[in-house]
């Protein structure tokens, strides 16, 4: 009698646990916040772990945000017309801080939220894409460009001031630096239009090392927009991409069959099979959005995993799906 309601109790669950996966996957947020000519700049700038929502307004350099911890509005001036704005957690307080990049001069212009104050930093040219992130594992945002014309990134690794480069990938590549190999460190990659392929250099390689340990995957078409992210809870950034004609995402999640192996060796191959459909490394898609949106994925309900997110330009409106 025992056995037979544990077995009932089994049955009953699994479905149960896949219907709330569900539907918690379909809930939605939709928030109008913006107006056409910002530029959306998600981060966490309440230290809460969640992504908030937020624009950069170029005509008047201002920061608009909701903090997703408080509900409260926070304006900050911050940057100039023409500015790249580049946020990011420069004093690894784990908050984001309002940062932006003058491409004129060169110049890096943060507000360090652990203290208010100002640091300022010369790096890249004219022509140059910003592209920030933990290059060194030290917690901190390094301040990095890349080089279309030659290939060539250009970091300053916070946690020694050095200058840092690298050749990885051509002109008409798409940089998308991401925690591709190591949840701690960012890794060198590039997304290829021409022929769809991401080109990533794992952090795991030794500068030392005369072999570069590399990750070539192909996803996406010309016209799709890169949208790296962690969609599946496994702290490294997962393969994907957004594609305006038809509003459609494509993700390839990362290290994803290692879960299920992991699971299926454990005996429980049907809910394996069932929870984690999803994480078999092959392609999982998910439409949200309509042509003219910009996708803007983020951790917006839990810290641990990327929403499917995208801004509308012509509404300043927000539409977030639930995890």
């Amino acid at each position: 009698m025992k056995i037979g309601c544990k077995l009932f109790m089994v049955a009953l669950t699994a479905p149960l646990l896949i219907g709330i996966l569900n539907f918690k996957a379909e809930a939605q947020v939709i928030k109008q916040w913006g107006q056409n000519g910002d530029i959306p700049v998600p981060g966490d700038y309440d230290k809460d772990l969640k992504t908030d929502i937020a624009v950069w307004r170029p005509s008047n350099g201002a920061w608009y945000v909701i903090n997703s911890f408080t509900g409260q509005v926070v304006i900050r001036q911050w940057g100039a017309k023409d500015d790249i704005p580049v946020p990011g957690d420069y004093d690894n307080d784990g908050q984001t801080d309002f940062a932006v990049w003058r491409p004129s001069n060169s110049i890096w212009f943060v507000i360090n939220s652990s203290t208010g104050q100002v640091s300022t930093k010369q790096l890249g040219q004219n022509g140059d894409m910003p592209v920030p992130g933990d290059y060194d594992n030290d917690g901190k945002t390094d301040i990095a460009v890349w080089r279309p014309s030659n290939g060539t990134w250009f970091v300053i690794n916070s946690s020694t001031g050095q200058l840092s480069t690298k050749q990885w990938g051509q002109n008409g590549d798409i940089p998308v630096p991401g925690n591709y190999n190591n949840p701690l460190k960012t890794d060198f990659a590039v997304w290829r239009p021409s022929n769809g392929n991401w080109y990533v250099i794992n952090s795991s390689t030794t500068a030392n090392s005369s072999i570069v340990e590399q990750n070539t995957t192909q996803l996406g078409q010309n016209g799709d927009i890169p949208v790296p992210g962690d969609y599946n809870n496994d702290r490294r950034t997962d393969f994907a991409v957004w594609q305006p004609s038809n509003g459609t995402w494509y993700v390839i999640n990362n290290l994803a069959s290692q879960r299920v192996n992991s699971l299926t060796s454990q005996g429980i191959n049907s809910l394996a099979n069932q929870i984690f459909n999803s994480l078999t490394g092959q392609v999982n898609t998910k439409q949200w959005g309509s042509a003219g949106d910009t996708p803007v994925p983020g951790n917006y309900d839990s810290p641990a995993r990327s929403n499917f997110a995208v801004w509308r330009p012509s509404n300043g409106t927000w539409y977030i799906l639930g995890n």
